[in-house]
């Protein structure tokens, strides 16, 4: 094998290595999210894996975010979470990759607060700004004992 080939072959193996890397899902995304507590006890709403961000629906699971890479950008009450992705339907190794940011505020809802899709080979960004669906799909609180009960002081267990 000559240098250039054996070049090659360790630049293609270290993309490859690359491209599966990345965190996996936080903790702090764990467990089914959704907009309401009826969807809660349907069992409908968004869980966030290491290899998709998927809405169960009706017993079914669709993949919104293939190919996560998750970026814990801020801990704690108001988590800030960074997500690159692949856009659904397309290939992993497209140029073109969202950046999604989720930020949980103080009230335990988790928002899209950011999202874009950039195209390496251009360079070229598109900012969703108005309109985005995903800023509709992710407005979600975490499912769980509690979730829904808000400003209750000296509530007994």
């Amino acid at each position: 094998m000559g240098r250039r080939a054996f070049t090659l072959c360790i630049m293609t193996a270290g993309a490859a290595l690359l491209a599966g890397c990345g965190a996996g899902a936080p903790k702090e995304l764990n467990g089914l999210w959704a907009s309401g507590p009826a969807a809660c006890e349907a069992g409908l709403g968004v869980r966030f894996s290491d290899g998709a961000v998927s809405a169960h629906v009706d017993g079914a699971e669709q993949v919104l975010l293939e190919a996560p890479r998750y970026d814990l950008e801020r801990r704690g009450t108001r988590v800030r979470v960074r997500i690159d992705y692949a856009p659904p339907g397309g290939r992993r190794a497209s140029p073109v990759r969202g950046v999604l940011v989720l930020e949980r505020g103080d009230d335990g809802w988790l928002n899209a607060v950011t999202h874009r899709l950039e195209d390496s080979r251009t360079g070229g960004v598109q900012m969703r700004l108005r309109d985005d669906a995903m800023a509709r799909i992710f407005r979600l609180r975490p499912c769980g004992e509690d979730a829904w009960i808000e400003g209750l002081r000296g509530r007994q267990r």
